[in-house]
Formats: structure tokens, sequence, C-alpha cells
């Protein structure tokens, strides 16, 4: 009988354990829709927080994956993020998975504007970020047409040789600065932390507000840090 008994008070408390995490676990991701878009076969998937209507006006962040990557990896990164802080989130699939290209820029204008026609956005708060060579992609993307975001945020991504081939306006004139942000692991062995070093140089060169976030004792990885860093530093651009 005192054997029954410790084991019903055993699964009593796990149970309640259960629950306590089951309404944590819910209570984060809450009813934050996550939905396979298209427009014209380029595919992209939206985060919907489940905070959202249509009587006011939402930031948009566009999340670019990496090589290998997909867009839904990238919506995953920030859920969390963003249904706490009311982001809506897009992350498209490159064409080739492998890479992204300059040509692309016009798939990813027309969905921002096929989500803009469906969702009521904030067109003064629309951010692009992405990792590794989406962030090369956020680069050229946010640098050549300044007037369609509001920050950029990129994450260990290439800059020297887009700069060299002549692939990114750096211009001289101030109305195209826009503030950016650039995240990299200390100990990246892939793009070594130089690059944003670099990054970081020629931008405030030119005269850009940019920042550079070391992340010490991260190599090529994305870490669930690095979505805070930079919803929190979105967030400072109402």
């Amino acid at each position: 009988m005192k054997l029954y008994c410790k084991l019903s008070i055993a699964r009593s408390a796990f149970g309640l354990i259960f629950i306590m995490w089951f309404f944590a676990l819910t209570s984060v991701s809450g009813n934050a829709e996550v939905l396979k878009k298209e427009t014209q076969k380029f595919v992209y998937y939206l985060l919907v927080p489940s905070s959202y209507n249509s009587a006011q006006s939402w930031p948009l962040i566009i999340t670019l994956h990496p090589s290998t990557g997909r867009g839904n990896m990238m919506v995953d990164y920030l859920t969390e993020q963003a249904e706490k802080k009311g982001y809506i989130v897009a992350g498209p699939d490159s064409q080739d998975s492998k890479t992204w290209y300059f040509s692309e820029s016009e798939d990813i204008f027309r969905m921002i504007d096929d989500i803009k026609a469906k969702y009521r956005i904030d067109e003064k708060r629309i951010f692009l970020t992405g990792f590794s060579s989406g962030a090369g992609m956020a680069y050229y993307l946010g640098l050549n047409y300044p007037q369609k975001f509001r920050a950029i945020a990129p994450f260990a991504g290439p800059f020297k040789q887009k700069e060299i081939d002549g692939r990114i306006d750096m211009s001289s004139d101030q109305s195209r600065h826009i503030p950016v942000l650039i995240l990299h692991g200390k100990n990246d062995n892939t793009l070594d932390f130089s690059e944003s070093v670099y990054a970081k140089e020629r931008l405030g060169k030119f005269g850009y507000e940019v920042k550079l976030r070391e992340l010490g004792g991260i190599g090529h990885e994305y870490p669930p840090e690095a979505s805070w860093i930079i919803i929190n530093w979105f967030d400072k651009m109402k």
C-alpha cells in the first residue's frame, strides 16, 4: 500500500510537471502561425504572431538562410522572439539552396509586396537579417536598396569580395545610409571574424552607423542568443 501511494504521488508530481511545462511552452509560442506561401513559384515561410490584428501596423523581419538551409529554419530561429515582441517574420527559399543570386532581389521585393497586400505592415519598420550566405545577400540588398529597409543585421556574412566586385554601393550620399548591426562568432573557422571587422571599418569610413557584436566561444553557427540580440536591436528603431 505504501509503495502504491508513493508511485501515485510520483505519477501525480510528474503529471503536474508535464502540465506546467506544456503551458510554459505554449505561453512562449502562443498560437503563432507559420504559413508556407508562394509568389510566382518563389516559396517563403511567414510567421504571424498570435496577437496579430489589422487594427494596427506591424513590423516585418525578412530573414535569409545560409547555404544548404531553407527559409523555415530561419523563421524557427525567430519564432519565440517575434511572438513575444510582436513581429511578422518572412523566411524565403533561394532558388538554389546552396547560394543566393543577386537576381533574386526582385523575388524578395515581390514577396514583400505580397505580404503587404495581405497583412497590415509598417512600411517604416521593415528589417533585414541573414546568416552566412544569407548575410551576404542582406549586405547586398540593404546597402543597394536602403529605401526598402529600416535597418539590417548580417550575421557572419561575406562582405569584402562583394565590395571588390562592385556589388555593394556604399554611396557617400548620407540619405542612403541605414543602421547596420554585424554579428559574428569569434571562433568562426568557416568565415573568419576579420571579415566582419573589415566590413565595420569600411562602412564606418562611408559614414554608416555600424556596430559589430562579437559572439565569444561561437563558431560558424546560429545560437539562440543571436535572435534576441537582433530583435532587441530592431526594437530600438521605432
